[in-house]
């Protein structure tokens, strides 16, 4: 009885590939997608203020300047000022664009997915743009050559001391601390010095904090430090064939409040045809938007290069 339940289902499935639109059914049930990596999705609003314009918005940060407090002297005519609006910066738009294109008979047989899967993907792959340029400009815009302020170096791996001062800058500079990021790799050292309390820098003397130690050994993982939230970026890894780390591990950044802004302009466009003139014909889809990004308030970054 097994075995023919077993021809039986075989013949099924012969009859199955013979149908072009079963047989793209039977390749998602047999055929197991090796998915590539991508970095965590909305990572930019962790970092930065981020809006989403329509085309006609303005694209332009202005100032406003003039209103002024006057002592009155009874009985004067007050003095008045002048209210004057000034162009601080403006946006340069940048076009991300994902395009792919593959025969409509591999499409027809399902042996590239389905048109749904493929779209998701390429919306993946533009988010991880977006991210990959927000991450690059954060750790990039501050070198040992161009600020000492902002920049510090460690040897092998991250310590209380270095952190401390960054925060000490960032706290100058802006509003608070608005997040520590870095790989989880790179933070990794947080979890010890971050569970103890040092008394003294002249005579350090350490002390465990016990609500730190408990998180640590409950979740493996240390939520903030001194008041500032930690975001510990887990590595991705494109393919499995070539193993390309997607964020770079070296980087340690402390991000003051309201640095910045991100921005996307106008919705995902898409364009899909097919061209007939080549047999078999040759589908197209494509996926574009705009984007742009101010940083107005550099001096409230600070990078930690670990070498």
């Amino acid at each position: 009885m097994e075995n023919k339940e077993y021809k039986e289902a075989l013949a099924e499935a012969a009859n199955m590939a013979k149908d072009n639109a079963k047989r793209e059914a039977l390749a998602e049930m047999i055929v197991e997608w090796v998915q590539p990596g991508h970095i965590i999705p909305d990572l930019v609003s962790l970092f930065l203020n981020t809006r989403s314009l329509n085309p006609g918005d303005q694209l332009v940060k202005r100032t406003r300047k003039g209103i002024k407090v006057s002592t009155l002297v009874p009985g004067s005519i007050p003095l008045k000022h002048e209210i004057t609006i000034s162009d601080r910066m403006n946006y340069v738009l940048d076009y991300a664009d994902v395009a792919v294109h593959a025969s409509e008979w591999e499409l027809a047989r399902g042996d590239i997915g389905t048109v749904e899967e493929i779209r998701a993907s390429m919306m993946a792959y533009l988010r991880d743009y977006f991210q990959a340029k927000v991450i690059s400009a954060l750790t990039s815009i501050w070198t040992a050559t161009n600020t000492a302020n902002n920049y510090a170096t460690v040897a092998t791996t991250l310590t209380d001391t270095v952190l401390k001062a960054g925060m000490d800058y960032i706290n100058q500079t802006t509003s608070g601390v608005r997040a520590i990021v870095g790989t989880r790799e790179a933070l990794n050292p947080i979890t010890t010095f971050g569970a103890f309390w040092k008394t003294s820098d002249a005579s350090p003397v350490s002390w465990p904090v016990n609500s730190n130690i408990d998180e640590i050994m409950r979740t493996g993982w240390l939520g903030y430090y001194y008041g500032a939230p930690i975001i510990a970026l887990q590595q991705s890894w494109d393919y499995p064939d070539t193993w390309n780390k997607m964020i770079n591990k070296s980087e340690v950044l402390i991000i003051g409040n309201e640095v910045g802004e991100f921005i996307t302009y106008g919705d995902a466009q898409t364009k899909q045809y097919t061209d007939m003139k080549p047999t078999p014909p040759d589908w197209n889809l494509e996926i574009y938007q705009g984007f742009g990004m101010i940083i107005d308030n550099a001096m409230g970054l600070y990078r930690i290069h670990i070498s």
